[in-house]
Order: structure tokens, then C-alpha cells, then sequence
């Protein structure tokens, strides 16, 4: 990592930001200076992957980031008009249409042998 990005994450560390990222499978932590990606490496080496993603609500983040994709891909990722109001406006439109998709529920998969 360069050293600009290790200050931009010590000053949000310093701020009470604490980041969610999971570290790779094979990183390693460094000894001389402990840092919370150390701290995320050690406790996912002790704990496990799965205890990983749910103390800190990844697979949560995961379903968010899921849902905001489908939405990118059915409606665009960009609003159609230009004017602040109409924008605003075309936002609820978007809203309501997504709460009448999930009004529909998940679909389920069932395992057939």
C-alpha cells in the first residue's frame, strides 16, 4: 500500500472510522506495527471466515451491494433528467418501484436430488 492511502486510513482511524474490508486469504500481519488490518487478519486466522463476516455485518453489506447492482442493471446508472426537482421527483419514481419488486419476496432455492 502506498503511503499516502496508509495516512488517508490511520487519519480516519484517528476520527473513529473503523473499515470493514476483509483481507485477503493469504495476508499476513505485521508484528512491528499493529494496525487494524493486523487486528482483521488475526482475528479471521482465529475465528474463521464465517465468524469474520458476521461479527462485522459483511454479508449484510454483500445483499446491499447485490441490490444496488440489479438496480444499476434494470434502471441505469444515471438519472434521466437535468433539473434538480424533476430529479428528485424521478428518485420517488425509482423508490416506489423497487419497494413494489421487493414487495414480491425473495426467490427461493430449493435443493433437488
Amino acid at each position: 500500500m502506498r503511503a499516502p492511502q496508509i495516512e488517508r486510513n490511520e487519519q480516519l482511524l484517528a476520527s473513529g472510522v473503523v473499515p470493514v474490508i476483509p483481507p485477503k486469504c493469504d495476508a499476513v500481519d505485521d508484528p512491528e506495527q499493529e494496525r487494524w488490518h493486523d487486528q482483521l487478519v488475526r482475528y479471521r486466522k482465529e475465528k474463521g471466515q464465517y465468524a469474520f463476516q458476521n461479527k462485522y455485518g459483511y454479508g449484510l453489506r454483500a445483499r446491499v451491494e447485490a441490490q444496488f447492482s440489479r438496480i444499476k442493471r434494470c434502471l441505469g446508472d444515471t438519472l434521466l433528467t437535468r433539473r434538480t426537482a424533476s430529479q428528485v421527483q424521478e428518485g420517488r419514481v425509482i423508490a416506489n418501484l423497487i419497494n413494489q419488486w421487493n414487495a414480491f419476496g425473495q426467490a427461493q432455492c430449493v435443493k433437488k436430488a
